[in-house]
């Protein structure tokens, strides 16, 4: 682990954009470092692009539910609890702005 200082140290993560911004070979990695640093039964908030064309480009790639729940991103250690739909309007063409929440579940 790198950062030990940081383990179970946040209550709350926000995440603006950075998981969509990331190749897929570097999410694993990414959830893996906020999984340490966050508390047990914290929360994550993630802002995601959801695009209507070109959703196999970015970045910012196309992500969805399924993406961030993967066993290889969040969901190895997060629980999915609510989407908020879109959060904000973009003056980006079809792309629009997502909210989704996740909660770090107990470490055993």
């Amino acid at each position: 682990m790198k950062r030990p200082e940081l383990q179970s140290t946040f209550d709350v993560i926000y995440d603006k954009d950075s998981f969509g911004a990331l190749n897929l070979d570097m999410r694993k990695a990414y959830c893996q470092r906020l999984s340490e640093y966050i508390k047990d039964d914290g929360v994550v908030y993630v802002e995601v692009k959801n695009k209507e064309s070109g959703r196999e480009f970015g970045p910012p790639y196309h992500v969805e539910k399924d993406d961030l729940m993967e066993e290889t991103s969040f969901g190895g250690a997060f629980d999915y609890v609510a989407s908020l739909g879109e959060v904000y309007p973009l003056n980006m063409g079809s792309i629009r702005q997502m909210g989704h929440i996740l909660r770090r579940v107990l470490r055993k």
